[in-house]
């Protein structure tokens, strides 16, 4: 995954439903009384192979969930156009994904102690 960029959905022009924080993309749903009220919208280029990895592993690591797709399938994946995602959960964990923005994210496997793992690099 690479390319990170911030995007503004028509959706969050609602200011019944959502309000801006601090600027940088992220809104916070006012529909949505829990902590993992706050949401961020990115694009981003996947890499040949990539679908549910290194993603599942970046939501993993910011305790974050997919709320919203725009127009991102299978296919889109499979074919390396641009995915638009909306992120959403704590504020601390879509400040860290907002922080993606111009990075890439990508598996790496290594080798430690005769093992096999596969961890993942943001860079």
């Amino acid at each position: 995954m690479k390319d990170f960029k911030v995007e503004q959905p028509q959706k969050y022009a609602n200011a019944s439903q959502f309000s801006a924080v601090n600027g940088g993309g992220i809104h916070c749903d006012t529909s949505d009384h829990d902590s993992t009220r706050y949401r961020i919208t990115l694009s981003f280029t996947p890499e040949e192979g990539e679908y549910q990895y290194p993603l599942e592993d970046l939501l993993d690591e910011y305790l974050l969930y997919v709320s919203d797709f725009f127009d991102s399938t299978h296919e889109t994946w499979q074919k390396g156009e641009r995915v638009t995602l909306e992120f959403a959960g704590d504020l601390d964990g879509v400040r860290k994904a907002a922080s993606l923005v111009g990075k890439r994210v990508y598996n790496n496997v290594y080798v430690e102690d005769g093992e096999e793992y596969v961890g993942t690099v943001i860079e």
